[in-house]
């Protein structure tokens, strides 16, 4: 054992770059919801960009160290402290035995990433420690972090301290979300597009790692409600029967039977992970 949970937080959960390649078999990609805030952190300690990391939302963990090792914090604006000593993000942490370490709640941005100068002993299923909630495998036993759970790490390092820090992820309430046009864009009539690209629509309530359900002016289709059940990724916008529009995130489903009309950018995904309830988008649509 390397170290301790001493506290969870509110959904902390084991992610690295997703579960690729058995998408034909109904079983989600997971991983990061902000890949870039997770990729950063890992470069900080020059680790593969896409190793496990601790991902956090809104509440991030405290951890007691067992070992000397080097850890990297980046994404929401979460307070660090070791051993109430405050630390900045986007910058190595040396912990020793006996330090412990506490992220504490997001005052802007969801997801934070916490990464290790080591390798996670976190058992790999289809080539990936990725938590999945929903289906309780991945990660570390299949749910999220709690008090109580010790973890190991393989070949843990401590990097000598550096002065240099990252500037902090810049994160909004607004955001022009950069997306492309999905396969069912053209079942749209010339009003019903620009009602979608002209429009604001806020984040509801209804929020979590599958989906954003997004709030505002309902785009009414008049003929084709739905489609045989079809592909998604990460990043499409489906177009519900009732007309409200739902963004997929890094537990999406496979498969849905909704009109798949936009899909977000890798960077728009990253930007939105980072928004929360009562924030605003709009589309811009790119070739």
């Amino acid at each position: 054992m390397s170290f301790e949970i001493i506290d969870g937080g509110f959904l902390s959960t084991i992610q690295d770059n997703g579960r690729w390649g058995v998408q034909d078999q109904g079983i989600p990609v997971s991983g990061f919801m902000d890949m870039t805030s997770a990729n950063i952190a890992n470069a900080i300690l020059g680790n593969d960009p896409n190793a496990p990391v601790i991902e956090m939302c809104m509440k991030g963990i405290t951890l007691l160290a067992h070992i000397p090792f080097s850890v990297a914090f980046y994404g929401a604006d979460m307070e660090l402290k070791v051993n109430d000593e405050i630390n900045s993000q986007g910058k190595i942490i040396t912990l020793n035995p006996g330090d412990q370490l506490k992220i504490g709640f997001s005052k802007k941005g969801t997801y934070g990433y916490l990464a290790f100068k080591g390798v996670l002993d976190i058992p790999k299923i289809y080539n990936s420690a990725s938590t999945y909630l929903p289906a309780k495998f991945g990660g570390y036993f299949g749910r999220a972090l709690q008090k109580g759970d010790r973890i190991t790490l393989l070949c843990p390092e401590q990097l000598p301290k550096r002065h240099s820090v990252i500037k902090a992820r810049n994160i909004s309430s607004e955001n022009l979300l950069e997306c492309f046009v999905g396969p069912e864009w053209n079942l749209l009539t010339d009003q019903q597009k620009q009602k979608v690209i002209n429009s604001e629509f806020t984040i509801s309530k209804d929020i979590n790692r599958i989906g954003y359900r997004l709030e505002g002016e309902k785009i009414e289709m008049e003929n084709q409600k739905e489609i045989i059940s079809s592909g998604m990724v990460k990043g499409t916008i489906q177009l519900t029967s009732g007309g409200d529009l739902i963004i997929m995130m890094a537990d999406a489903p496979t498969t849905g039977g909704y009109l798949r009309i936009l899909n977000l950018n890798s960077k728009a995904c990253d930007s939105l992970a980072q928004m929360n309830t009562g924030g605003k988008v709009k589309f811009s649509i790119t070739n």
